[in-house]
């Protein structure tokens, strides 16, 4: 190995000198006429429009034709494609949705953030005739729902939503013809202006520019206000369209881990507590929700979840909610692990129960195809209950497969839907893609049981779903099922519907 012979001192001194000589360089540079200077050892001129604090020089060993010949070419190259028609909303007003071609002017704002506004209404129409049949009742009936959403947006990050459903609402009415059961046959309405989503998102670092030029602090706060959807651990904890505001911080780093966001929110009107065992009913809440949301991105190739809620508020009673969960993948196979669970202040009650769910979903790729296998699994232990959620999402096991899930429209049950508490289910299913990705066919074969030995309700259920996408708006979809519940008949349903999305 080769030694130093340079001194401890004299190697200061040298870098020293190097670090003068690199700050020196810029003034050296002003300093010495331009006119005087070979074309390649000329500086280039400072950039404006936003980066007036950089400046790039030429390498000496480079030649003029050097230069020209790096440079960007003034001439496009055609996309090596068939163009493809840009998907036109219900309505725009200024800027074209995903348009080509200059971008107009802005506005300055007394902040100096640069607004570009432009408005979309975009949406979908949803028909279905459907029939179900659970051993209590049966219905055969023809839903509709209209989604409809505006976008104003102000720039990049700033914008204000919102949102309607002015056929049918989260309590199971719908507009519509209702064939049986044969009292309720006829005509059915629920025209309405309920508004169920309008809020303002935006970023702090970007409304005041000024704040952070250069972009080197930690101003990058986003936030919202207003009644919108507030999603936790995927739903399970919470999903709901609350009267709130949240802050999130974005991109934290820390060793092992390459990002930490973190959201705290604040709800205080319109949230429905309970897990639907009580749905539909329209007694008004009082409760405040307030949460903690952590999102990390690991060393350890997954991403991790921790939140924590509480809700309650005068006349309510208080409860804690606590979720974990982290998502990877272990080979070809990706998985999702979560634990969730709700702890009242007090006793148990109509709203709040004391539980534990666990829940676990596993899926991978079939050999040789782009088709998917999932096995989703749960068990509940006592009786777990979300800290909101709306009346027409279902269990808090609803995104567990297609025969736990709701369809959102009309009067349509859930084929293994009801109260999970004390009970273990799980789904098993294949998606298939047909066509390219144009078409789609998932088989599933979904189970569940008390985990009491006093209650027998177990069930079994096999259902199917087909969905294909028509030219560019238009999708058809058919659902069916087959369900049998001990100590009920033979549960089944079909429904045929279709969507136009604008």
């Amino acid at each position: 190995m080769l030694k130093s012979n340079r001194t401890p001192l004299r190697r200061c001194l040298e870098g020293a000198l190097g670090l003068a000589l690199l700050i020196g360089m810029p003034v050296l540079a002003q300093a010495t006429p331009e006119d005087d200077k070979p074309v390649a050892e000329k500086a280039l001129a400072p950039i404006e429009e936003g980066r007036d604090r950089l400046e790039f020089y030429r390498d000496p060993a480079l030649t003029a034709a050097d230069i020209d010949g790096s440079r960007l070419s003034d001439h496009f190259a055609p996309y090596p494609v068939a163009p493809v028609e840009r998907p036109r909303p219900l309505f725009e007003l200024g800027d074209p949705f995903l348009g080509n071609g200059p971008i107009r002017p802005g506005i300055k704002t007394p902040t100096g953030q640069m607004l570009q506004p432009w408005f979309l209404l975009y949406g979908a129409f949803r028909t279905a005739l459907q029939s179900y049949e659970d051993g209590r009742r049966n219905g055969v009936e023809w839903a509709n729902r209209l989604d409809l959403n505006g976008n104003i947006n102000l720039s990049g990050t700033e914008r204000v939503l919102f949102s309607l459903r002015p056929l049918d609402g989260q309590s199971g009415k719908f507009t519509g013809y209702n064939v049986e059961p044969n009292q309720g046959e006829g005509w059915h309405e629920d025209f309405n202006a309920r508004l169920n989503k309008l809020y303002f998102e935006g970023e702090l670092g970007e409304i005041f520019p000024g704040l952070d030029p250069d972009d080197s602090h930690t101003y990058d706060i986003g936030f919202s206000v207003g009644r919108q959807q507030l999603l936790v651990q995927d739903g399970v904890l919470l999903n709901d369209n609350i009267d709130s505001v949240g802050i999130t911080r974005n991109s934290w780093v820390f060793d092992g881990i390459a990002n930490l966001r973190l959201t705290g929110i604040y709800g205080w009107n319109h949230i429905n507590r309970g897990n639907n065992d009580i749905a539909f009913r329209t007694d008004n809440h009082s409760a405040k929700l307030f949460g903690l949301l952590a999102e990390a991105d690991t060393a350890l190739n997954n991403t991790v979840h921790l939140d924590v809620l509480h809700v309650g508020g005068e006349g309510e009673q208080n409860a804690w909610y606590v979720g974990a969960a982290s998502t990877q993948r272990f080979g070809g196979i990706n998985s999702t692990f979560r634990v969730n669970a709700s702890i009242p202040e007090q006793g148990e009650s109509r709203d709040v129960g004391r539980g534990v769910l666990l829940l676990s979903q596993l899926s991978t790729a079939f050999p040789g195809t782009d088709d998917n296998v999932y096995f989703n699994t749960f068990w509940s232990l006592g009786r777990f209950t979300s800290a909101a959620r709306s009346p027409d999402l279902g269990s808090p096991v609803a995104n567990l497969g297609i025969l736990f899930g709701p369809v959102g429209m009309g009067r349509y049950g859930v084929p293994l839907g009801g109260r999970i508490d004390d009970t273990i289910g799980a789904a098993v299913g294949y998606q298939m893609f047909l066509d390219g990705i144009d078409s789609q066919l998932i088989f599933e074969v979904g189970a569940r049981t008390s985990s009491r030995d006093e209650r027998d309700e177990s069930a079994l259920g096999f259902g199917v779903r087909y969905q294909r996408a028509i030219g560019e708006r238009h999708l058809l979809r058919l659902d069916s099922f087959v369900a049998g519940k001990e100590g009920v008949d033979v549960n089944y349903g079909f429904r045929t519907e279709w969507t136009i999305k604008f």
